[in-house]
């Protein structure tokens, strides 16, 4: 939305930020103007290099792995961190070849049958994924500063997230260099509800200045599929500028 309308962006914890700050650098010259207000990000890998070391305890405390497991996962974060602090973009993201098993599997004739889908082609994404390999493991940290300086941002994490765990952006946010990382550290985390007479919990938002960070009870990395009344809520609250999400 552009002119006398606000702009929001929304998920996507390394483009939208990006998108975000590149509006920010050009709209004060731009022909056309965009009444840029704010950004979402949801379940972002905004900064790998700290987020990635989470991983290991993260998922020995849930039960997700044993203490060799872990050790081992320990191992694998070190050397991710450190082909990030050498620039080995790819080298940091890469997976194991035992993880790519399922584009043959999906090729079997049975299990076309299976899931009906004839000689329909196999698409897996790689062939865009491929030309953004080098910038995943990348960090967006100082960019989002000055979003957060200067615009409204919400940060929100599905609760039972394992691909980029809420505890990874816990971890995270306290570096990030803005002019209220501070207050941040020290905000109250609050309850909040879909409605006041509500009995659930619908999640956890802790507020700073104009930036939000918001945990959603019950939800995945694909927060509104697993909590689309939570998660609608909670974006129409903040565009509304509801203190706190409780309005």
């Amino acid at each position: 939305m552009m002119n006398n309308k606000s702009f929001f962006k929304s998920y996507a914890g390394k483009y939208v930020p990006a998108l975000g700050y590149y509006i920010h650098i050009l709209n004060p010259t731009a022909n056309v103007k965009i009444n840029f207000k704010g950004i979402a990000i949801g379940d972002g890998l905004c900064d790998p290099e700290m987020m990635v070391g989470g991983y290991p305890d993260f998922l020995y405390q849930i039960g997700m792995v044993d203490e060799n497991q872990r050790l081992f996962l320990q191992e694998q974060t070190d050397l991710a961190i450190k082909y990030i602090q050498e620039e080995k973009w790819i080298a940091a993201f890469e997976e194991p070849l035992d993880q790519e098993y399922f584009g043959s599997f999906l090729s079997l004739s049975e299990v076309r049958k299976s899931i009906h889908v004839g000689n329909l082609t196999f698409h897996d994404g790689s062939e865009v994924e491929k030309h953004l390999l080098s910038d995943v493991m990348k960090t967006v940290k100082p960019w989002l500063a000055v979003l957060m300086d200067n615009y409204r941002v919400l940060i929100y994490s599905g609760q039972l997230d394992i691909i980029v765990a809420a505890p990874l952006t816990e971890r995270f946010l306290p570096t990030v260099p803005w002019s209220k990382v501070e207050e941040y550290k020290k905000a109250e985390r609050i309850v909040w509800k879909v409605t006041p007479a509500d009995t659930e919990v619908a999640g956890y938002v802790r507020v700073a200045g104009e930036f939000s960070q918001v945990i959603v009870r019950g939800g995945g990395h694909i927060l509104p599929y697993d909590q689309p009344e939570r998660s609608y809520a909670m974006i129409d609250r903040f565009i509304r500028k509801c203190k706190d999400l409780n309005c």
